[in-house]
């Protein structure tokens, strides 16, 4: 762990070099693109050393896979749970190999996992327990792309302020030569650090983290529904039950999401 950490200071130093080597010249082009570059490039390489590569990358991949249409989720959900009711009625009807070929096509993970827990015959409490296991596990990971974007969004104004001090000692250099195309391209730069920091914190970084948690939030409620519905059919109960119970679940998580957004709108 100890040699990531030294390879990312080197690696920010490297950035810090490279990004007042681009402020020399004293292009206001220049200095745009190495105050990007600073303010990116630190806070991937400071997000790297904190948690770690790997994190980052299943961070941006989790955020890539909620970008999907709802619509199109909701269409397989829907999807599923028609199987899952069909699958609910041959095993009520003790009907377990029609059962066990329907499961298959189940597409959500916890809904076909726990069906067919209930179709090997493992008892109710151990059904529950590896469900509520598994739940508690998705939270888990999905609290944190979450948490890392939160962590970016606290990097990237640091990193704005470090282009501004940057800025500011450039353009006390360059008083001594009367230089003011240079002395304006640094107050340039440390001006659009700061601009560059607050903008990816309260844009890009701290809206996408409330958004996945929102996501994350939805996807947890419809796997806590989940398990209520093969809680059920461990009991054998009827498909229109079973049916009601996610319809009503369905209800209250629109609600919910309805509070969250005016919640939303109220605070800004």
């Amino acid at each position: 762990m100890a040699i990531y950490i030294w390879i990312g200071l080197l690696s920010l130093s490297v950035v810090v070099s490279v990004t007042i080597q681009l402020m020399a010249p004293g292009s206001g082009l220049i200095a745009i693109v190495s105050g990007l570059f600073l303010v990116v490039g630190g806070t991937l390489l400071t997000t790297i050393m904190s948690h770690s590569l790997n994190a980052v990358i299943a961070m941006w991949k989790l955020v890539s896979d909620f970008r999907k249409p709802t619509a199109d989720q909701g269409d397989e959900e829907e999807e599923s749970f028609r199987r899952f009711l069909q699958a609910a009625n041959f095993f009520r009807r003790g009907e377990i190999r029609p059962a066990e070929a329907v499961i298959q096509r189940i597409s959500a993970p916890l809904l076909r996992r726990g069906t067919q827990l209930v179709l090997d015959g493992f008892p109710r409490d151990q059904v529950n327990l590896a469900l509520q296991r598994q739940i508690a596990e998705d939270r888990d990971h999905l609290r944190r792309p979450a948490d890392i974007l939160r962590a970016m969004g606290g990097y990237a104004p640091a990193f704005g302020m470090l282009g501004t001090l940057l800025g500011l000692v450039q353009m006390l250099f360059g008083l001594g030569s009367g230089d003011l195309a240079s002395i304006g391209a640094a107050m340039g730069f440390a001006m659009l650090t700061t601009v560059y920091g607050l903008v990816l914190a309260n844009l890009v970084f701290k809206p996408m983290a409330s958004k996945f948690e929102q996501r994350g939030r939805q996807l947890i409620s419809r796997r806590v529904a989940h398990l209520q519905a093969v809680m059920m059919l461990c009991d054998r109960q009827h498909s229109e039950l079973i049916r009601e119970m996610m319809d009503e679940a369905s209800a209250n998580q629109d609600i919910q999401q309805a509070a969250v957004q005016l919640k939303l709108v109220a605070s800004q």
